[in-house]
């Protein structure tokens, strides 16, 4: 399955909604780009057990207005686990974008996602689809000191129908993300990123809604250009 960049494009959510301007001394309109790894859990009921893997997410953002208050970000989300006890693999690849609006410690804004997903469940493949959708993301930064940052991050998004190239149809009824994040100012254009992710879904496959979990422990960088 070949994985593209649509031109409506993850996301949430997470540190990359953080302060627009911190290095500079004060907050004003720039580009960012954002690269994180992180160690996952999944817990499927869908490929029916739990393993471990490695996800990987990259964008790029902007933000607008006298102190940032704009923001829009493209996020890249992959994730691909093997399921060694019953021969299984789950690929999920999620394309989002965020716009949001922030006041003082608080912001809120939509969410537009894109998802492609295999799934090759105990020796054969069962989905090879793809589908877009929207939801909403809300949260809080706080300032720790003069070079640091907590942020709580809370998404959701739905997908109603998704198209598989193979048989039986897939939908994602809900996706819950909730990230725990916090971000250290190393330099005038560096922030270091680390924190904690919990993301529920609901896949419905062959008229069966199957519950999946996925936690995180992730660790970032963030470059940032200013203007």
């Amino acid at each position: 399955m070949k994985f593209s960049l649509p031109a409506m494009t993850l996301t949430f959510f997470t540190w990359q909604a953080s302060s627009c301007a911190w290095a500079e001394g004060t907050r004003v309109p720039n580009f960012y780009a954002d690269a994180q790894l992180g160690l996952i859990t999944y817990k499927s009921k869908l490929a029916a057990s739990n393993d471990t893997g490695t996800a990987l997410r990259y964008g790029v953002g902007s933000c607008a207005g006298s102190e940032g208050q704009l923001r829009f970000n493209l996020m890249i989300d992959t994730a691909s686990t093997n399921f060694a006890l019953n021969d299984s693999k789950l690929t999920l690849a999620w394309q989002d974008t965020a716009i949001r609006y922030q006041w003082a410690w608080f912001y809120v804004g939509a969410l537009f996602s894109r998802l492609e997903m295999t799934a090759h469940i105990e020796g054969a493949d069962k989905i090879d689809a793809a589908g877009s959708g929207f939801g909403g993301t809300t949260g809080f930064l706080f300032d720790v000191g003069k070079r640091a940052q907590l942020n709580l991050d809370i998404s959701s998004a739905s997908i109603a129908k998704m198209t598989n190239a193979l048989e039986g149809e897939v939908k994602l009824g809900s996706r819950l993300d909730v990230d725990l994040g916090s971000q250290v100012e190393l330099g005038k254009k560096f922030l270091f990123a680390f924190g904690y992710r919990m993301r529920t879904m609901s896949i419905s496959f062959a008229s069966t809604s199957y519950a999946e979990l996925v936690t995180s422990t992730y660790a970032g960088l963030r470059y940032s250009l200013y203007f």
